[in-house]
């Protein structure tokens, strides 16, 4: 006969704790998957409908009709700066200070060296890119900016920041022949298709313009990141060993991207505002247009139309600001990876909503053939700099045991060797990416 030995109470216990713990991991997993839904979702919404208003209210042909884009979003980002403002006092308030809500330098010195360049490349970023949509389709316009990458590229290696790469001239060039084919758009009435051509070739020049200062922009936002992360590595070299303890995780402190944003926008909104005083002279044909009149008397302005006016130039800077925070919220639940991701499905949907919503087409195969060119593309490059960031995290993780060593038995006793650390964590490239800080403004 076989005796069961009885169950002990410590085992039981065991158990019961180790179920709890998986309970709780479930729990985990499960909530984070809902909030990255809510988030991403929450990024479509707000970053289409900002991309379908800017072409309502700036195309030449239909909807509001706006012949000074430039003075328009010069409002946008006083209005952005505003709520920027009013979340950077909440912070500050209530005292949230921890890695990410870490506040930039705020010194002469630093604006006028750093800040206030990015700043200029980020007001010609947004109005080359909102003129452009008096002259090209929705369509030709996302899927330009998409090429923006081949700029990053081109001033990253001019300033060192991008380790050059055979792959990379590959991408930029594959990159260009995409371009190429969506500008080329074919037509059978000669007369017709020389006229749209010229047409399409100046919006398309303009949104180009808007990719080359989005690639500077980069370029100086990673200049000042490489800035504050020197200081970093500083007090690294002073012994400190709660900076250390970064290292272990890979991850720099860095602000807030609305910090980000109250910083620049000011800035964008006097050089934007400006510009558009010289170049549109928007005062007082912009009072009389049909964004401060109502449709059933285009000649007359009431409180009721002024109001209109106010609400409409309100829209964008509301949809930008919660679009930053939907997208900073990404990258605090979710690798890069996935970011990238739901960036090139983001760009498909706006197509998609462009041709439904607009009724805009691409036209021939020559159209269609560049889209999926300079989206696979996109997708090829994402996938590299993964790869890349990763094989430079593995070596950050090697060379670990020698910067503790300068920094104190304390931080060499909490922390295992670099090499061992590596091999037992799920490697993954930081959290800062160059899509993000792109995408921020």
């Amino acid at each position: 006969m076989i005796v069961e030995a009885p169950s002990s109470p410590l085992s039981s216990r065991c158990s019961f704790a180790c179920c709890k713990n998986l309970d709780k991991k479930v729990v985990t997993v499960i909530t984070m998957a809902q909030s990255l839904l809510i988030l991403i979702t929450g990024w479509y919404f707000f970053s289409m409908t900002l991309a379908l208003y800017n072409k309502w209210m700036f195309d030449p042909n239909r909807g509001m009709q706006i012949s000074c884009p430039i003075t328009v979003t010069a409002f946008h980002q006083f209005v952005l700066w505003g709520l920027s403002y009013t979340f950077v006092r909440y912070k500050r308030s209530k005292r949230l200070e921890n890695a990410l809500d870490k506040e930039p330098r705020t010194d002469w010195k630093f604006c006028l060296k750093y800040t206030v360049p990015t700043a200029i490349a980020s007001a010609g970023d947004i109005g080359f890119g909102n003129v452009s949509f008096k002259f090209v389709p929705l369509t030709i316009y996302t899927i330009i900016k998409s090429a923006s990458i081949a700029f990053v590229l081109l001033f990253g290696c001019l300033f060192k920041l991008e380790k050059f790469h055979w792959k990379l001239v590959l991408i930029v060039l594959v990159m260009c022949l995409g371009v190429v084919m969506m500008v080329l758009s074919p037509s059978k009435n000669k007369d017709e298709e020389t006229g749209m051509q010229s047409t399409v070739f100046f919006g398309s020049s303009l949104v180009i313009v808007s990719s080359c200062l989005s690639g500077l922009r980069w370029v100086f936002t990673q200049l000042i990141l490489r800035f504050q992360e020197v200081e970093q590595d500083q007090e690294v070299a002073l012994g400190n060993a709660e900076q250390v303890l970064y290292v272990k995780n890979s991850i720099r402190t860095k602000p807030h991207a609305i910090y980000t944003i109250y910083q620049l926008a000011p800035i964008m909104g006097v050089v934007l505002f400006v510009t558009g005083l010289i170049i549109e002279r928007p005062f007082p044909a912009v009072l009389k247009s049909r964004l401060f009149t109502l449709p059933e008397d285009s000649t007359q302005r009431s409180a009721l139309s002024v109001l209109k006016g106010i609400v409409l130039l309100l829209i964008p800077g509301i949809e930008v600001f919660f679009m930053t925070i939907c997208e900073f919220g990404i990258l605090q639940v979710a690798h890069v990876l996935t970011l990238s991701i739901a960036g090139i499905v983001k760009e498909l949907l706006t197509i998609f909503v462009s041709m439904l919503l607009l009724g805009e087409r691409l036209s021939g195969i020559r159209n269609w053939s560049g889209m999926i060119i300079i989206l696979l593309d996109v997708a090829y490059y994402n996938y590299f700099r993964y790869q890349q960031d990763k094989k430079l995290l593995v070596k950050n993780y090697s060379a670990l045991p020698n910067i503790l060593h300068g920094a104190g038995d304390g931080a060499r006793d909490s922390m295992k060797d670099g090499s061992e650390y590596a091999s037992e964590q799920e490697l993954v490239p930081p959290v800062a990416s160059q899509d993000y800080e792109m995408d921020t403004i």
